[in-house]
């Protein structure tokens, strides 16, 4: 009788160690990892939307000092990196026209947005026509003024620009350009049909406005 207990707590026993093996063979890291579910993909990087891409061309028109027309050519040292060549002609109302060129770096910060940094060199010629009326006022002289002068400094601009393929479409929103130097101003003065030339060495330029500058282009 006592063998007959014996044996069967033995069976038992051997039952409870083959059970415990199976499960712990089932809730091991190995089994765990065949099991778990296949995490999902990364997201397409920001820069995908210009990946392959290495020439920039754009042409618009806004305002630059005044109403202006502009083209720029840009290579892409990466998708997030274009550096700038950079042609602007504008008009204003009281010192005629200004031509700018520069070299600007334009740095995505995501898809769409982005800064632009360059070194502006800018030449201002015609007529200045709040001279002209002033000086006859006060006078009674028939005056007209020629000036012409350059100067250069850094612009900062911030826009925003939508890929459609190889097309593109974008605005500079804001911006600012500010001279740092300014030339000798080459003026000529007819007074009563008497023609002087001076140089005026002191001549102040403000810092000007950048809006709403809107460009189509390509990238190839």
């Amino acid at each position: 009788m006592k063998s007959s207990i014996r044996s069967r707590i033995n069976r038992l026993c051997t039952s409870l160690t083959a059970l415990i093996f199976v499960l712990t063979a089932l809730i091991s890291p190995s089994a765990v990892a065949q099991t778990a579910p296949t995490p999902p993909a990364p997201p397409a990087q920001p820069n995908s939307i210009r990946e392959g891409r290495v020439i920039s061309i754009d042409a618009g028109a806004g305002y630059s000092t005044g109403l202006a027309k502009f083209a720029a050519l840009g290579y892409y040292f990466n998708p997030d990196w274009i550096v700038e060549a950079y042609y602007d002609e504008s008009s204003t109302v009281f010192f005629g026209h200004s031509i700018s060129r520069a070299v600007r770096s334009k740095n995505f910060w995501n898809p769409i947005v982005y800064t632009n940094l360059g070194l502006v060199h800018r030449q201002t010629y015609g007529s200045n026509q709040f001279l002209d009326l002033m000086t006859s006022t006060f006078t009674g002289k028939e005056t007209h003024y020629e000036l012409r002068y350059w100067d250069i400094g850094p612009e900062f601009t911030v826009g925003s620009q939508w890929n459609y393929g190889g097309f593109h479409v974008g605005c500079d929103w804001i911006g600012v350009y500010w001279p740092l130097h300014v030339s000798k101003a080459d003026i000529k003065l007819t007074e009563d049909g008497v023609v002087s030339r001076k140089t005026r060495d002191n001549l102040k330029t403000e810092p000007s406005a950048r809006l709403l500058r809107v460009y189509v282009g390509i990238s190839i």
